[in-house]
């Protein structure tokens, strides 16, 4: 067991300078947090069936085709406030923050075949392009707790069999800064002075950025009974995670020692491509029903800059050490697929229902040089098969014509957890709410989204490490302007 449990601490050290891209950035980066316009998120994005909103380009392209005007939209205000109560060895921690984003600028021009040709079954022919946030990083988490496990262990480990002249990355950081020394009489055989040890552990994280997708988009509608549409996407990632990480030795156990500290800073950004075709079939006035499907995206060449940096505090002295990697991998994200059935009450009304499927199991990390053949990420991928599975996502969504001028809409979103063999939770509960003012030329809309979910997450990789239990909250406040014409 002892010779099982050096092999995985190696491995997972290894990895860690080898290649910093693992099974987590290929989820991260896979998921999808529909955002876009004010009145898109106050149904809770339930439009799929329904269309006639820029972010249902994104979506349902379908959605295009129900456009009788043309339109410019533009989200510019956003406010998110995000609280998330992490809890560690039975120790409660409270973060909290508040970001400021644009989540949509579209517009789409319609050409109205019908208008002077009755007889004519096209009707109308769309044309949009924009962007929609597609998913949103930014977030902070807190926690705090006593354990006897350290993250030196992994590092004695790393550095075992390799001579004290020879050592590299984390090895050599911990190296330098007294972490972890040799057994004495040896050269490439090493111990941490801080295992067994009580030793309060803290963990910041702080994760900002997002991916905004640009839509080239052609829709069309025939008879008003069939509505079709097609987007290309190009999405761009931009990911950046700071974090710090400590382990101080509160109850003086170990002689000199006070505490060590690592700074972590990742930020990868790339650029992504995709294809969405989309179709509303409105089989009587008051029905829809709407089919889409989304080709994976492929990153062609995400690049990823880490930077970390160990300082260790004594009694006499400090040590500090730091190293960088830069690296670039391509990435291929999972198909989705959506069916949505929506209901159009007397024109004053609608109401949708929907259903998106996702298997994160599908997502592939590859080297970004073909003929340079360097990193076959095997090992990540096998990861990602075992650790993500099948995703279902439920969305309900209305809206009210209260006045000629006034609307009110509601909606709720349930995505089910993406782990397999509950390995983790990561399911996402969203409930929001909006109104809008509508005229002949120029609208405005606001919405109000309560998001929570549940997750845990580890400290660093270790078999004998309890998991952080996080409870995310965010609430999330934007206003849309637009003009028809």
């Amino acid at each position: 067991m002892k010779k099982i449990f050096v092999i995985y601490w190696t491995l997972i050290l290894l990895s860690w300078t080898a290649t910093a891209q693992n099974d987590m950035d290929a989820f991260r980066f896979s998921q999808t947090n529909w955002l876009g316009t004010a009145r898109f998120m106050g149904t809770s994005g339930a439009f799929s069936a329904i269309g006639g909103d820029f972010s249902t380009l994104s979506t349902n392209p379908a959605g295009i085709g129900l456009f009788k005007k043309s339109e410019i939209s533009f989200t510019p205000i956003v406010i998110t406030s995000f609280k998330t109560n992490s809890t560690y060895k039975d120790e409660l921690s409270t973060e909290r923050r508040i970001r400021y984003s644009l989540t949509n600028f579209g517009t789409v021009f319609s050409i109205d075949f019908g208008k002077n040709n009755d007889n004519s079954k096209l009707k109308m022919l769309q044309f949009g392009f924009g962007y929609n946030r597609i998913n949103d990083f930014n977030g902070s988490s807190f926690a705090t707790g006593m354990d006897k496990n350290t993250m030196t262990t992994g590092f004695t480990h790393a550095a075992n069999g390799t001579d004290y002249t020879e050592l590299s990355r984390d090895a050599l950081s911990a190296w330098n800064s007294w972490l972890i020394d040799t057994v004495t009489g040896e050269t490439d055989q090493y111990i941490s002075y801080l295992d067994g040890h009580h030793l309060q552990q803290s963990n910041y994280i702080k994760t900002s950025g997002g991916i905004d997708e640009m839509t080239f988009s052609m829709g069309a509608n025939y008879a008003d009974k069939l509505f079709m549409g097609i987007t290309i996407g190009v999405p761009f990632l931009d990911y950046e995670q700071e974090s710090e990480y400590s382990e101080e030795d509160k109850n003086d156990e170990i002689s000199a020692f006070n505490k060590y500290t690592i700074n972590d800073n990742l930020n990868t950004t790339g650029t992504g491509i995709n294809a969405k075709i989309g179709v509303i079939y409105q089989p009587l006035d008051f029905m829809r029903i709407g089919v889409a499907f989304h080709s994976p995206t492929f990153y062609n060449n995400l690049k990823e800059k880490f930077e970390r940096k160990i300082i260790s505090e004594y009694d006499n002295d400090d040590f500090e050490d730091s190293y960088e990697n830069l690296s670039k991998y391509k990435l291929s994200t999972p198909l989705r697929l959506i069916g949505s059935l929506g209901f159009v009450i007397a024109k004053r009304a609608f109401i949708n229902a929907e259903y998106e499927f996702a298997d994160y199991s599908m997502a592939t990390l590859y080297s970004s040089d073909v003929y340079l053949y360097r990193y076959n990420f095997n090992e990540e991928n096998k990861a990602i098969g075992r650790n993500y599975g099948i995703s279902h996502t439920i969305r309900v969504g209305g809206e009210l014509t209260v006045t000629d001028f006034f609307l009110i809409r509601l909606g709720y979103a349930y995505s089910s957890s993406p782990y397999r063999d509950n390995i983790n939770d990561g399911s996402s509960h969203n409930i929001s709410g909006g109104i809008g003012f509508r005229g002949k030329r120029f609208f405005f809309d606001f919405a109000y989204a309560y998001r929570l979910m549940n997750d845990n997450y580890w400290f660093y990789e270790s078999e004998m490490l309890s998991p952080v239990s996080r409870k995310i909250v965010s609430n999330r406040f934007a206003a849309t302007f637009g003009f028809k014409f």
